[in-house]
């Protein structure tokens, strides 16, 4: 049987690369060998285990010396935990550094999540951000960073839209491989994996950020936000009932019956910036049927199947299945594309231009303000050109977010030079920690990052100068940064990474594998 190795380098939401996980500091720990079937992720065997871990000294550490020993071999590996990986050396790092071909999207979804993490900061500190430029008063609306194009660095709800799209695509990327080297069976045991292991993925890690979350708000860590914009958790009677209100809503965020149609979004209390997982689940979900559907279909209708699709979806508002759906069809035209090329060098010049500036368009919409669009001078023309569908149920936001984020992941699909900032050491280390920076950001920013913003804001308020908040804003969004970034690093090796070793462990033990004849 063929290695699924294409599926393995693509280390995005679905899958990782046990080894280059191993490879990127894990701290000394055994590596994970593949899985004898190629449809279940690498899981960590007995056999990986050192001889010396293995052997049980009951004398030793029943002795008098042992309590001793014991404390110490825990303090040396929580201490060893906290060693971000980057710090890690490891004598294959110049083997791991080889990019697979869609590399660049494991970067664009670390640059993505960087962004929502200055977004919630910054919109905490500066509100008037949130709104366009020139849409206001001009001592609201005429600061640099409100400029189209320049508000890219801060424009959360655009990234979230090309979260998505990257997630259509790599949850396709094996299934159409198999589908182009019409390898059915392989398919349908690669399809019934996915989703059997999808969900644990997902509410595996999401379980354990909001546990510890729903500690912070029993010891009062959570402070409000001056504006009263962020979503946080209230203490409820005693722990016990505190327990049985975080297990409620751990349930309802991770219940695949409950109706998620990316218009009434649910924000969880213990953190409302998770209310894209549940809209994460679903759309993984219709990818994968999507990609049963299309299955067996000739190459070239495939792609009209698809694109119908796609545009079917935004057409009636379906703003969060077009984003899915529009990476399944990237991804099946990336395989295409693969076969062409342009061996003329103008003609390669001149798509590159064309290229980046369709993706500075595409930068544009994602731009589009939170707040005040409708008297923002450029995006208030796009109001009047949004689908009825769309306007009349209050998404046009979300609609010509979803149009920038198509264009953009589209627009890179095509082009190296697009390509090559993402495929950057940092840009992919931010790839490889996106989902835990995503995920613990929130309760860092209204714990920490409130304890620095509220002195800031009454010294403010006592009539203390721009110079001196802004001072105090750039220091904290230091301090938030390094820390978030240090917590992430942690979570993802500790909680991400091991999530998908045990969704491994669980298929494997619970597959019904074939038997092979005699």
């Amino acid at each position: 049987m063929e290695h699924s190795g294409a599926l393995s380098r693509v280390d995005v939401l679905e899958e990782y690369d046990m080894k280059q996980l191993h490879d990127n500091g894990n701290g000394g720990r055994p590596s994970r060998k593949s899985s004898p079937n190629c449809t279940l992720l690498p899981i960590l065997e007995a056999d990986d285990l050192d001889g010396e871990i293995k052997i049980f000294y009951p004398r030793l550490y029943f002795s008098s010396r042992g309590p001793l020993i014991i404390t110490r071999t825990f303090v040396v590996a929580f201490l060893t935990t906290l060693i971000p990986s980057f710090l890690g050396r490891s004598p294959d790092r110049a083997a791991s550094k080889k990019l697979h071909p869609t590399a660049y999207l494991d970067g664009l979804r670390g640059v993505a999540a960087f962004i929502v993490f200055i977004h919630h900061f910054i919109i905490d500190w500066y509100p008037m951000l949130c709104r366009g430029y020139a849409s206001s008063e001009p001592g609201h609306s005429r600061y640099f960073l409100q400029l189209p194009l320049i508000r890219v660095v801060y424009s959360g709800r655009g990234m979230v839209s090309v979260f998505f799209v990257i997630s259509g695509y790599v949850l396709s990327y094996k299934a159409i491989r198999l589908m182009r080297a019409r390898q059915y069976s392989i398919l349908l045991d690669s399809l019934a994996s996915s989703i059997f292991r999808r969900g644990m993925r997902l509410f595996i890690p999401i379980a354990v950020s909001t546990f510890i979350s729903m500690l912070f708000c029993r010891w009062g860590w959570y402070s409000k936000d001056p504006m009263g914009r962020n979503t946080i958790p209230s203490r409820r009677g005693d722990f016990w009932y505190q327990f049985k209100d975080w297990c409620g809503h751990v349930i309802r965020i991770s219940n695949p019956l409950v109706d998620v149609n990316g218009r009434d979004l649910y924000a969880p209390p213990y953190d409302g910036h998770l209310w894209t997982i549940p809209i994460e689940y679903r759309g993984s979900i219709i990818v994968f049927l999507t990609l049963l559907c299309v299955a067996k279909l000739r190459p070239w209708l495939r792609l009209y199947v698809l694109a119908g699709m796609v545009f079917y979806s935004i057409w009636d508002s379906h703003w969060e299945v077009f984003l899915f759906l529009s990476g399944t069809l990237f991804c099946d035209i990336h395989f295409l594309a693969s076969t062409l090329s342009f061996r003329d060098p103008h003609r390669q010049i001149v798509k590159e231009a064309v290229l980046i500036t369709i993706s500075l368009f595409a930068v544009h919409l994602l731009c589009f303000p939170d707040e005040q669009s409708i008297t923002t001078p450029g995006y208030r023309t796009m109001i009047s050109l949004t689908p009825r569908y769309s306007s009349d149920q209050g998404l046009t936001q979300r609609f010509w977010i979803a149009i920038g984020a198509f264009i953009l992941v589209g627009a890179m699909n095509f082009s190296t030079m697009l390509q090559r900032p993402f495929t950057t050491p940092l840009a992919q280390y931010l790839g490889r920690i996106s989902f835990a920076l995503y995920i613990v950001h929130g309760p860092i920013l209204y714990t920490l990052g409130m304890q620095m913003l509220m002195p800031a804001v009454r010294e403010w308020n006592g009539g203390v100068g721009w110079a001196n908040y802004g001072l105090r804003a750039l220091g904290a969004w230091v301090v938030n940064l390094v820390v978030c970034v240090l917590v992430a690093d942690v979570f993802w090796r500790e909680v991400d990474a091991r999530s998908v070793v045990f969704t491994g462990w669980v298929a494997q033990k619970c597959w019904d594998r074939e038997k092979t004849r005699g």
